[in-house]
C-alpha cells in the first residue's frame, strides 16, 4: 500500500481528470471521491444512524428472489449496499442454505471486482466463531458472488430497529464477541476498517459475527496501492475514525474507535454524530469531540460511558492500546455474574485503607502543628478543640472513601485487592451511595467512644483500664455489626452494602484462553493431485475404507481437510453439512458419483487430543476444551447432530486452544480409543486424560492433583453427578476467568503481604521514637518513673511475690525523693503522655508515695540500696540510637506481627490471613490437602531463618562486629526468601516440609 504523502509531480483523478492536491491518496479527486464514498454508503435517516436502502431498489443485473443463479437458488433479498446485494440462496449441489453475496453488474470494473474478490480472501482466512465463515467465491455468467455462512438472526442493526436500545449487559455481550472476531483478524494481520451495526451479525443462539470485509486491509502485505488508497476513505462516516476520513495510517486503534461508535448505537439507538446531509456529518465527525451516551439514556453506567468516550477520542493515541485493554474495561458491564468480594479480601483492603488514612492524618496535623506531641496535649486539655479535630478526621477518612468510591469504585486497599465497589447497574456507585456508605462504615463504630467521653479524652485515661479497653472494644464491635449480615448467598453484603443498593466484587481479571505452542512445519509443495476444485499437498492418512488428504484451495487461499471414500458410501447427513458451530468440523462440499467419492472439510490448525495429551496438560487449558466439548454435546442433543461414537480419538485442538468434536478418527490417527458410555463419561475421560497424559486414565493420578486448584478439583468430583451436559457447562463457565495456578508473581505478592506489617510497624516506631526523644528531653525522669512502676506491678504479680525484692514502702519512699518534682507538677503530670503512660493502680501508686510519710535517712539509704541498680543511669534512648536499631525492629516485628500469627493461624486454620486472601493453600505428595501439623511445620522451616537470625548475629558480633554479624543474619533471612520466590512451580519451605502449593 503506497503511504500517503508519497505522489508523483502531476497526479490527475482517474474519474474526472482534474488535478489532485498534494495532500490526498492517490486515484480520486475531493468530489470524486466523496461521490464514491456515497455510492457505498446505506442511506442515513433522519436522525443520523444508518439505514439499509429499501428491498424495493432496483439494481440492474441482480438477480431476483425465486431465480436461480448458478448452483444457487435465491430464497430473498437480505440486504443491498454500493457494490450489490446479499441474499439467501440455497446451494443446489449441498443443500446448505448459505449467504450469497453478488457484485452489482453496474460496478463491474476490475478495481471493483478485485476489492469484491479480496473480500472474500481476507474473510476466508479468518476462521473465528465471532467472524462469518467464508464457503467459497466464484464466478458464475461473469458475475462475481461470495457464498457465506447464513446467520439466521439478523444484523445487529435490525435488533436496535426492531427493538430498540439494547439492555446494557446485552450491549455490552455484542461488542465483546465484537472484540474477539476483530482480535482473531488481528492476529494474522487484518484491519475491519468497516464495523458498524449493519455489519455485525446475530445467530440464533446469541452469537455475534463480525462480517462483510469489504474495505478490509492486510496489515502484513500491502500489494494493492490504488484500491487500499481509494478505500482509505470508504465506509459509514457515522462510525469511521476521523483518521480514516482524513486518509491517515491506519492501526487496531482505528477499528477500535468504530467498535466504541458501535456500542454507543446500540445503548442510545442513534450514531455518536448526526449531520442532516453528509458533508455536514462529515465535518462533525472531523472537529467535534463525542458525546457522552449518558445524555441519551440516564441509566448508563458512568464508568461504561468512560470507555465508549475513551474508544471514540479523536487522537488514536488517547484510546486504549489495544483489545485486551478493551476487554477487561468492558468485562464489568457484560451480563455475566460477577464474583463477590471474600470477607478475608475486604478485611486486608480495610487494614490497607486505615493505615493510609491515619498516615495522612498523621502527617497533616505535624505539618499544622510543628511539634505534634505538645499540641496534642495542648488539644486534649481542650475537649472542644480536641473534638474538632477527631471530626476532621473523620470527614477526612470519610471524604476519602467517599470520593474514591464514587469516581472510580475503588480505593487505594481495594485496587490492591483488586475489589471494586458497584451500584445496581453495575456502574460505580455514584456520590449518594458513596456518602451513605462511607457515612456508616467510617462514623458508627466511633460512635459509642464520642457518646462516652464527648471529647474530652483525659477523661477516658482516668476511667478504671478495664472500663478503657471495654470502650476500646466497641469500636471493633460495631464494625463487625456492619458485617452481620453478610452471607455466602448474598454475596457477603455488609450492612451498608444493603442499605446503599451496592456490591463489593472482585474485579475481573479476564483469562485469555491459551493457545496451543506453534509447531506447523512450512506448507508442502503442491503435488499434480487434484480434487474437485483442491490442489493436493500431501497424504495425511490412508487405510483400506479412507484416505485423508491435505488440499488447498487456491481461490481463498486456505487449506482444506480432504476425505475420500470407497464407492457407494453415502453423501453426509443435510444436518451435519449445516452445522455451523464452533464445536465441530465444518462440511465445506463434497460429491458422489461412480468416479468420486469425497468430502471437503475446514483444515482446523493444531493437533488431535490423543497426540496432544501424550504430556499432562494444565487445568487452564484443559477446562476450555471441556467447556467447548460441553457446550457443543449439548447443543447436538438438542438438534440430533450427536456423533454416534464419543471417544478421545474424535476430538480435535485448534492451535487457538478451542476443542472440536468429530464424526470421525482425527485425521492422520491410527490409535483408537473406547467409546464413552455416555456424554458425561466422555467429558470426564477428557479430564482424566487430559489431566493425566494418560489416555486409559479412569480417575486423576496424584501427581496430577498436586497442581489443580481446590475449586477444579471440586468440578471434577462432581461431574459425573450433574443431570446433563448443559449443567456441566453452567458449572464450567464462572471457572473459566479464575485463576488456576500458583504463579511465580503470586508467590512474590505473598512475599510482600508478609513484609508489609512489618514495614509499616518499623516506620510508625521509628515516627514515634523521633517524638518520644524530643518529649522524654523536656521531662526528665518520667520514663524512668513508669519504668520503676512496671517493675513494682511485675514484682507484685501472681509469680514472683513470694521471690525476695524490694517493699511497697521501699518503691514509695524511692519515688518520692527522686520522682517528686514530676508528680506534684500538675502540667507535667497531667500531660496527655504522661497519663496515657502511666495510668491506673500505678498512677494512684505514685500520688500516694509523694502525699506518704516522711522517710527517715534510715529508710531512704535502704531504698537507695535495694531500688538503686533498677534504675538505669543511662540514656534510655541510646538503645534507639544505635545502628542495628532498624533491622532488628523490623525483624522483630516480622516475627511478633506475622510469623507468630502464622504460626497459630497454621494450627487453626491450615494457613494465615496473607495466605487466605492471596487464595492459596497446601497439598501433599498424594494431592490430598496437608494437615495442619504439616502446614505448621512448613510455617516452622519457613520462619526458622528469622528464629536463628539473632543466635548467629549474636554469636558472631563478638568476633567479626556489628557489620559482618548483620550482613550474615541478613542473608540467612533474605536469600531463603528470594529463594522461594525465584524457584519454579514451589519454594523452597515447600520442597522442606513436602508440600505443594495450590490455589483454593
Amino acid at each position: 500500500m503506497a503511504e500517503s504523502g508519497k505522489h508523483s509531480a502531476n497526479r490527475k483523478c482517474t474519474q474526472c481528470g482534474a488535478d489532485l492536491p498534494g495532500n490526498l491518496p492517490d486515484e480520486l479527486c475531493p468530489k470524486c471521491l466523496l461521490k464514491a464514498a456515497m455510492g457505498t454508503q446505506p442511506v442515513l435517516g433522519p436522525t443520523g444512524t444508518v439505514a439499509l436502502p429499501s428491498p424495493d431498489t432496483k439494481f440492474r443485473g441482480l438477480p431476483q428472489p425465486g431465480e436461480e443463479l448458478g448452483h444457487y437458488r435465491i430464497v430473498r433479498v437480505l440486504g443491498r449496499g454500493g457494490m450489490g446485494a446479499a441474499f439467501e440462496a440455497e446451494d443446489l449441489e449441498t443443500g446448505r442454505r448459505v449467504a450469497l453475496k453478488v457484485l452489482s453488474h453496474t460496478l463491474d470494473a476490475p478495481d471493483a471486482r478485485e476489492r469484491f474478490f479480496r473480500e472474500g480472501r481476507l474473510a476466508a482466512s479468518i476462521n473465528h466463531p465471532n467472524s462469518v465463515y467464508v464457503f467459497g467465491t466464484e464466478e458464475i455468467g461473469g458475475t462475481p458472488v461470495i457464498s457465506m455462512e447464513l446467520v439466521a438472526g439478523g444484523t445487529l442493526q435490525d435488533r436496535v430497529s426492531t427493538r430498540g436500545p439494547l439492555p446494557i449487559g446485552e450491549a455490552v455481550d455484542a461488542v465483546l464477541q465484537i472484540i474477539a472476531g476483530l482480535e482473531a483478524a488481528q492476529r494474522i494481520g487484518i484491519l475491519h476498517r468497516d464495523i458498524k451495526p449493519s455489519n455485525c451479525f446475530c445467530d440464533l443462539d446469541g452469537t455475534v459475527k463480525v462480517g462483510d470485509f469489504g474495505l478490509s486491509i492486510s496489515t502484513t502485505v500491502r500489494t494493492e496501492p490504488a484500491l487500499t488508497a481509494t478505500g482509505a476513505f470508504l465506509g459509514t462516516p457515522a462510525f469511521c475514525p476521523p483518521e480514516q476520513l482524513r486518509g491517515d495510517e491506519l492501526n487496531v486503534r482505528s477499528d477500535m474507535y468504530s467498535v466504541g461508535a458501535t456500542l454507543f448505537y446500540l445503548l442510545t439507538g442513534r450514531t455518536p454524530f448526526e449531520g442532516k446531509s453528509s458533508v455536514q456529518l462529515l465535518a462533525t465527525v472531523l472537529e467535534q469531540h463525542a458525546p457522552s451516551p449518558t445524555k441519551f439514556r440516564k441509566d448508563i453506567p458512568r464508568g461504561l460511558a468512560n470507555v465508549i468516550l475513551r474508544c471514540l477520542a479523536k487522537q488514536p493515541t488517547d484510546r486504549l492500546k489495544n483489545y485486551a485493554e478493551l476487554t477487561q474495561a468492558l468485562t464489568p458491564y457484560s451480563s455475566a455474574a460477577p464474583t463477590p468480594a471474600t470477607l478475608g479480601l475486604r478485611f486486608a483492603a480495610g487494614v490497607v485503607d486505615h493505615l493510609l488514612v491515619g498516615f495522612v492524618c498523621f502527617t497533616i496535623i505535624a505539618l499544622v502543628s510543628k511539634d505534634i506531641i505538645f499540641a496534642m496535649d495542648a488539644w486534649s486539655r481542650q475537649p472542644s478543640d480536641m473534638l474538632l479535630w477527631m471530626l476532621g478526621g473523620l470527614l477526612l477518612a470519610a471524604s476519602y472513601y467517599t470520593v474514591m468510591e464514587a469516581i472510580w469504585g475503588f480505593t487505594v486497599g481495594k485496587a490492591l485487592c483488586r475489589l471494586r465497589v458497584v451500584g445496581p447497574d453495575n456502574g460505580t456507585p455514584g456520590w449518594g451511595r458513596a456518602i451513605v456508605r462511607a457515612g456508616m462504615y467510617v462514623l458508627l463504630p466511633p460512635l459509642p467512644y464520642w457518646l462516652a467521653f464527648q471529647g474530652d479524652y483525659r477523661a477516658v485515661l482516668s476511667m478504671p483500664q478495664p472500663l478503657q479497653f471495654l470502650l476500646s472494644a466497641t469500636f471493633g464491635l460495631v464494625l463487625l455489626g456492619l458485617f452481620c449480615t453478610a452471607r455466602r448467598r448474598n454475596g457477603f453484603a455488609a450492612l451498608h452494602d444493603l442499605v446503599t443498593r451496592t456490591r463489593v466484587l472482585a474485579r475481573v481479571a479476564v483469562q485469555a484462553r491459551p493457545g496451543l505452542e506453534s509447531s506447523e512445519a512450512p506448507p508442502p509443495a503442491a503435488t499434480e493431485q487434484t480434487v474437485g476444485p483442491y490442489h493436493v499437498l500431501e497424504t495425511l492418512h490412508a487405510s483400506a475404507n479412507e484416505q485423508w488428504l491435505l488440499g488447498y484451495d487456491l481461490r481463498l487461499l486456505r487449506k482444506v481437510w480432504l476425505r475420500l471414500l470407497p464407492s457407494g458410501t453415502p453423501p453426509v447427513d443435510a444436518r451435519l453439512r449445516n452445522l455451523g458451530r464452533v464445536g465441530r468440523l465444518r462440511w465445506l462440499t463434497g460429491r458422489r458419483s461412480p468416479e468420486e467419492n469425497w468430502d471437503a472439510y475446514e483444515a482446523a490448525s493444531g493437533q488431535p487430543l490423543l497426540k496432544l495429551i501424550q504430556v499432562a496438560q494444565p487445568w487452564r487449558k484443559v477446562r476450555f476444551w471441556l467447556y467447548d466439548l460441553a457446550n457443543e454435546v449439548s447443543a447436538a442433543e438438542k438438534d440430533g447432530t450427536l456423533p454416534i461414537v464419543l471417544a478421545l480419538d474424535r476430538v480435535w485442538i485448534t492451535s487457538d486452544g478451542r476443542a472440536k468434536l468429530l464424526d470421525f478418527t482425527a485425521p492422520g490417527m491410527t490409535d483408537h480409543s473406547p467409546a464413552a458410555t455416555s456424554p458425561q463419561s466422555f467429558l470426564n475421560d477428557v479430564a482424566n486424560a487430559s489431566l493425566t497424559g494418560e489416555s486409559g486414565a479412569e480417575k486423576l493420578a496424584t501427581k496430577s492433583c498436586l497442581h489443580l486448584p481446590l475449586h477444579a478439583r471440586g468440578f471434577l468430583q462432581s461431574l459425573a453427578g450433574l443431570p446433563d451436559t448443559q449443567s456441566v457447562a453452567r458449572a464450567l463457565q464462572p471457572l473459566l476467568q479464575r485463576a488456576s495456578e500458583v504463579t511465580k508473581l503470586r508467590r512474590a505478592a505473598i512475599l510482600a503481604g508478609c513484609l508489609a506489617v512489618p514495614m509499616v510497624v518499623t516506620v510508625g516506631m521509628l515516627m514515634g521514637i523521633a517524638m518520644l526523644d524530643r518529649w522524654t528531653t523536656r521531662n526528665p525522669g518520667v520514663m524512668e518513673l513508669n519504668s520503676l512502676l512496671h517493675l513494682r506491678g511485675g514484682m507484685n504479680s501472681r509469680w514472683a511475690r513470694n521471690q525476695p525484692h524490694p517493699t511497697d514502702r521501699q518503691f514509695a519512699i524511692f519515688i518520692a525523693q527522686h520522682y517528686s518534682q514530676v508528680i506534684t507538677n500538675q502540667d507535667r503530670w497531667n500531660d496527655l503522655y504522661v497519663m496515657s503512660m502511666i495510668q491506673g493502680e500505678n498512677r494512684k501508686f505514685a500520688e500516694q508515695s509523694v502525699a506518704g510519710p516522711a522517710a527517715s535517712e534510715k529508710e531512704i539509704a535502704e531504698a537507695e540500696a535495694a531500688l538503686g541498680k533498677y534504675v538505669s543511669k543511662v540514656d534510655s534512648m541510646s538503645f534507639f540510637k544505635r545502628p542495628d536499631f532498624v533491622p532488628t525492629m523490623f525483624l522483630a516485628s516480622l516475627a511478633i506481627y506475622v510469623g507468630a500469627p502464622a504460626l497459630i493461624a497454621a494450627l487453626l486454620f491450615r494457613g494465615g490471613l496473607v495466605l487466605l486472601v492471596s487464595g492459596v493453600t497446601f497439598v501433599r505428595r498424594d494431592g490430598a490437602l496437608a494437615s495442619r501439623l504439616r502446614v505448621f511445620w512448613r510455617g516452622l522451616v519457613a520462619w526458622s531463618p528469622l528464629l536463628a537470625a539473632p543466635f548467629v548475629f549474636g554469636f558472631l558480633k563478638p568476633i567479626t562486629g556489628n557489620i559482618i554479624a548483620g550482613a550474615v543474619a541478613a542473608c540467612l533471612v533474605g536469600v531463603p526468601a528470594v529463594l522461594s520466590m525465584v524457584l519454579p512451580n514451589r519454594g523452597l519451605p515447600d520442597r522442606l516440609a513436602g508440600t505443594w502449593p495450590i490455589l483454593r
